[in-house]
């Protein structure tokens, strides 16, 4: 086997898509979204991985820093490919370059299909435990407090890779969309990052690339 993919489930949807456009038959072994919420989980889950598998040439790790989870990681008998970039967010929308530049114009709470698809998973852990809020304060002023934590954002940017139907995903923005009390507005994306990632070459340039027995080191996550 030459290729495995290990995938957070959040991007499942896109990178399922990607494969099948390049008529990919990679092996994936997708991680839960809710270990997001502990990096080290996540990085321990990683690297499990990393570790039992022995017959690959390269294992590429569809992942955003992500909490600096992939800090440590550590290439074992095959190469270890990492995006680099800070979350997978940043992957669909192409570069950090057009992440900042769609935030200047609006400071963005990001969604896309596999955000909204992993919505029970990962989605109101995020946006904070609201049934507990309002056990301890009531409904409006847990509803006070859920809102604060997001007052900065001005819209839910919702990301229009070309590849899903729009209609479908804002509905499942929604719910979202009401609790925040924010407009969902579509910010172009793309799959291009996700294909040269499926498909290489890798370069430095996007790409970490750990040979057999290099360990990601914190300063590789640094973005200019």
């Amino acid at each position: 086997m030459k290729n495995l993919i290990l995938s957070c489930n959040t991007i499942r949807a896109e990178l399922d898509q990607t494969l099948k456009k390049l008529n990919c038959d990679y092996p994936v072994i997708y991680l839960e979204s809710g270990l997001h919420n502990d990096p080290q989980k996540l990085n321990f889950a990683m690297q499990e991985v990393i570790d039992r598998v022995s017959n690959v040439e390269n294992i590429l790790v569809i992942m955003g820093f992500c909490g600096n989870a992939v800090v440590g990681l550590k290439a074992g008998l095959g190469r270890v490919i990492v995006p680099r970039v800070d979350d997978c967010i940043t992957m669909l929308l192409g570069s950090l370059e057009k992440r900042r530049e769609i935030s200047r114009e609006k400071p963005t709470y990001y969604l896309s299909k596999g955000w909204i698809d992993s919505y029970n998973e990962v989605e109101k852990t995020m946006m904070g435990d609201l049934d507990a809020l309002e056990a301890r304060y009531g409904k409006e002023r847990a509803m006070r407090i859920f809102r604060m934590t997001y007052r900065n954002y001005r819209r839910i940017g919702l990301i229009d890779t070309g590849t899903f139907d729009m209609a479908e995903l804002h509905d499942g923005a929604r719910e979202q969309s009401e609790l925040m009390e924010l407009p969902i507005e579509e910010v172009p994306g793309t799959m291009s990052y996700m294909e040269k990632f499926v498909k290489g070459p890798w370069d430095d340039k996007d790409f970490i690339i750990l040979e057999k027995g290099q360990e990601l080191k914190l300063e590789d996550t640094f973005l200019k």
